[in-house]
């Protein structure tokens, strides 16, 4: 999801004009702000740009800023009586003055006023909405907006989604063609291209975004702007590579939907991704990554096929204990679903392959349990073509665990032992394929410890189901022995598990 913002920001903001001649040699280049204003406007703009600078300045600098400040302040009181009717280039000058007070309120120990300061910032941001995607405007109400939630750090993360908001509807518009007016704010140098001030800044932003989103995991409202732009790209993406990108941001998306039990809208992200990878699968120049991502979004549909079943046996455990009635309702839905409409006319027919509600019975279990064996063939066999043993693993694991699940749908002990006997069948067969090449892979072997903890279960569940029944004291003896095999070997990986990370400590 961030890589493919930042992937917009290498390929759709620098590439458009940064090696282009004409718009370097264009003489107008350098162009201020000063032939397009009110001339009584420009005084207050720049000496408001002069206090800007001296607001990190040494202590003595620091004393007549205040007053410059009270005598700027009067001059925009002024203005406001005298100018009748105001330009969109005496509004970008205002609202620049109001950033630059607001900067130097935030910043300068001697004057430092967050209110105040909140207050100019918010005005520089009221005064540019509508224009703020004009080519000179954006700069100014980003920086505003970034400004105020360096102040507001309670809601760093509210100013931030909004400040790529406007950066991401800037892209779309493909707005860097034009080469914005240089306006006197601060910490702006004139002879810095301001596109390039717009670029650093958004790379900032999504640097940023990552850092404050990874700790927590609650990304409700950044998965929603992030969405947002993909639905508009999905519609006109040309580009192979950009067309990968999409479909890894959809999977990412995907992945924190299916963990709030959002099932429709992960499943239509899913459905997305795979159209998407559809269209270039016979594109020679992305053909390996292609293949990769089908494996990526298999995996993606276990992890959604793992917890759909596993809320419903969940759910189903509930209604018998409360004795209710057998159906089971979806989850509850979010008021405004995440959907790809742009691509809806498109994904119907494999939107229906898979449900999106929970399931109360063995036939509709069934049919999410054969969903999940093609997916994981499909993830499998592409997983071991490129030598991915974790991933291969991880898939392993989801597919046992989505059978584990299914069982919860029978009473019938001798259905339930087939299904467990498959899982431990594969598990068995994976657990011995890795025990002997990837013993000196920490990372294999931490995921081989989880893979055999499953093996364990499913062997317990067995040994359980024929305890319960009473069935052949031999099948009993010697499903014991198997459980008591797999144990000591979980004992021996956890030992050297336990070693490996005293010796890394």
């Amino acid at each position: 999801m961030f890589r493919y913002l930042r992937y917009m920001y290498d390929e759709y903001v620098k590439q458009p004009w940064r090696n282009s001649a004409s718009l370097e040699e264009d003489p107008s280049g350098r162009r201020r702000i000063d032939t397009y204003i009110d001339p009584r406007i420009l005084e207050p703009l720049k000496n408001s740009f002069q206090q800007a600078k001296l607001r990190k300045k040494l202590y003595e600098y620091k004393m007549g800023i205040g007053s410059e400040c009270t005598k700027i302040y009067s001059q925009l009181s002024q203005l406001s009586q005298t100018i009748e009717l105001w330009s969109q280039f005496d509004v970008i000058a205002l609202a620049t003055i109001y950033y630059n007070l607001g900067v130097i309120y935030k910043d300068c120990r001697s004057m430092k006023d967050t209110k105040e300061s909140l207050y100019n910032l918010s005005k520089s941001r009221a005064l540019l909405r509508g224009i703020e995607l004009n080519c000179t405007a954006i700069v100014i109400a980003v920086k505003t907006v970034i400004a105020m939630g360096e102040i507001q750090e309670t809601e760093t993360k509210q100013w931030l989604t909004e400040a790529i908001k406007l950066c991401l509807q800037y892209i779309a518009r493909d707005n860097f063609q034009t080469k914005p007016i240089y306006t006197y704010l601060a910490d702006v140098s004139e002879k810095r291209d301001l596109r390039w001030v717009i670029i650093l800044l958004y790379g900032y932003m999504i640097r940023r975004m990552g850092m404050l989103y990874c700790p927590t995991g609650e990304m409700d409202e950044w998965i929603k702007t992030v969405h947002e732009f993909l639905n508009h790209r999905a519609g006109i993406i040309n580009s192979p590579n950009e067309t990968c990108e999409w479909s890894n941001a959809a999977v990412t998306i995907s992945t924190y939907l299916i963990k709030k039990q959002r099932f429709t809208e992960a499943r239509n992200c899913l459905t997305a991704a795979e159209y998407m990878l559809r269209r270039i699968e016979g594109d020679p120049s992305v053909n390996v990554t292609v293949m990769k991502l089908n494996a990526e979004v298999a995996d993606a549909w276990l992890t959604y096929t793992t917890n759909i079943m596993r809320e419903s046996a969940s759910q189903l455990q509930r209604l018998q204990v409360q004795q209710q009635a057998s159906s089971v309702p979806n989850q509850e839905e979010p008021q405004e679903l995440l959907l790809f409409t742009s691509l809806s006319e498109h994904l119907a027919d494999i939107n229906n392959r898979i449900t999106d509600s929970y399931v109360s019975n063995m036939h509709d279990a069934d049919r999410i349990s054969c969903f999940a064996i093609d997916k994981y063939w499909l993830a499998r066999n592409i997983f071991v073509r490129f030598g991915n043993d974790v991933g291969h693993l991880q898939t392993a694991f989801k597919y046992a665990l989505t059978f584990k699940y299914l069982t919860s749908f029978t009473t019938d002990t001798k259905v339930q032992i087939k299904i467990h006997e498959s899982r431990k069948k594969l598990l068995r067969t994976i657990c011995n394929e890795y025990a002997q090449n990837m013993i000196h892979v920490l990372e294999v072997v931490f995921h081989l410890g989880a893979m055999l903890e499953m093996w364990k279960d499913a062997a317990e569940a067995i040994h359980s189901v024929i305890a319960e029944t009473r069935l052949d004291c031999d099948l009993y003896s010697t499903s014991e022995e198997k459980l008591q095999y797999i144990l000591n070997l979980l004992d021996y990986y956890k030992h050297w598990l336990a070693n490996r990370r005293c010796y890394f400590i």
